[in-house]
């Protein structure tokens, strides 16, 4: 499913500024890491993901590292579809989210999807004060190819007390509908299964940030990103209905979204360590807005707490609240009397773009063991109110375990 696909993101400065590694840390310089996911809404979305990533220094001055995702993700999702006085019966095609050469669409449709990523980081530390990271990811699902690149540049003070970052990012997207190379023409009835190629599409990220050491417990952060996307931006399997005065749909069209996306977004973290307990908290709050008229706040606050054992318990609360897009509607209302309805430009029935709120709350237990490996596991409960979309909330139950060892 396209809300939960994990892209590569252009990358952020640390929170915590390490030094850099001397050369007798080469000979145990590698860590490795492994992770299974499990994501479950209810009556919904079923996530099974694996991860596997190894970093490492290579040189005195050159730092590794490889990270292998696998996702198979199968369920119902929501099609944009009304269910007031909807006759359609219908699902999706096996690994689509809606109607395919020309069928009709209920408001759940069943999917079947699994993608692999594979993403590739170099970094090199030019002086003792000026780094260069470079990143490089491709992915592949059913429907979908995506290639991208990054590279981000990382410069301290001689005091290394303040480290500046600047990061540039591209990724170009492929997508097309399951059993098919096509995608739909937007803002075009279902019946006539009107298709275009492969949609296309290219993205530009910009990042700015500053890391700040504000004393030896507490470290700040600031980001500043920037966002331009251009190409196909509908999804290829919603649609919406038309309805008549009494909310009985008569017809169903594929969805429209402008063919450009502009965005930006300020985020700022705190990582405090308390005293006398040497607990640590993460604090984080960022803002988004794009043109699209969609404007977010997201809240995240992390506790951890470490015992005498060294094992450590962390809960965590995320909140976030979403305005909707300029163009969405849960459905567009027009006479059955035998014309065409007069529709806007864009019109989508997603309800990832309308008014949201979202609460995710839960904990990490971290046990470190002798042997420089540690495990870790994860338990978070989601739950989503969404404002005029059709099923107007969504819960889940989000579970990780993962384990990790030094070399």
């Amino acid at each position: 499913m396209k809300s939960i696909r994990n892209k590569l993101s252009l990358a952020t400065c640390s929170l915590l500024t390490t030094g850099n590694a001397s050369a007798e840390a080469i000979e145990n310089a590698w860590d490795v890491d492994s992770s299974y996911l499990y994501y479950s809404e209810v009556d919904r979305i079923t996530v099974n993901k694996l991860i596997g990533s190894a970093k490492g220094f290579v040189s005195t001055k050159d730092t590794a590292a490889i990270k292998v995702v696998f996702d198979a993700m199968s369920g119902a999702t929501p099609t944009g579809a009304v269910k007031s006085g909807n006759p359609l019966t219908s699902t999706g095609a096996s690994g689509g989210t809606g109607p395919v050469g020309g069928g009709t669409a209920a408001p759940l449709a069943d999917f079947d999807d699994t993608r692999i990523a594979v993403a590739l980081d170099w970094q090199h530390e030019h002086t003792r004060t000026f780094n260069l990271n470079y990143n490089g990811a491709f992915s592949v699902e059913n429907d979908w190819r995506s290639v991208s690149g990054a590279v981000t540049a990382n410069k301290e003070t001689s005091s290394r007390s303040t480290k500046f970052t600047l990061g540039a990012a591209f990724t170009f997207d492929e997508m097309w509908r399951t059993g098919s190379t096509t995608t739909p023409d937007p803002m075009t009835r279902v019946e006539d299964n009107l298709a275009r190629g492969k949609g296309q599409r290219s993205t530009t990220d910009l990042i700015a940030g500053v890391t700040k050491i504000i004393n030896r417990r507490t470290v700040a952060q600031l980001n500043l990103a920037f966002g331009l996307a251009n190409g196909y931006m509908t999804d290829p399997y919603k649609i919406f209905s038309v309805v008549d005065a009494n909310g009985i749909e008569w017809d169903q069209y594929y969805e429209g979204r402008p063919d450009s996306r502009t965005r930006w977004s300020i985020t700022a973290n705190l990582n405090h360590q308390t005293f006398p307990g040497n607990n640590n908290i993460h604090l984080s709050y960022r803002y988004y807005s794009d043109d699209w008229d969609v404007q977010s706040h997201t809240l995240d606050y992390k506790h951890r707490f470490n015992f005498a054992s060294t094992n450590y318990l962390e809960p965590r609360l995320r909140l976030y609240t979403q305005s909707a897009a300029e163009f969405y509607q849960n459905s567009f209302s027009s006479p059955n009397d035998g014309t065409s309805p007069n529709l806007p430009q864009y019109l989508s029935a997603d309800y990832r773009l309308d008014d949201m709120s979202s609460a995710t709350a839960g904990f990490t237990y971290g046990i470190p063991f002798s042997n420089d490996a540690d495990l870790r596991t994860r338990l978070e409960y989601m739950y989503q109110s969404f404002e005029h979309s059709e099923f107007d909330t969504n819960k889940a139950l989000i579970f990780q375990i993962s384990y990790g060892k030094r070399f």
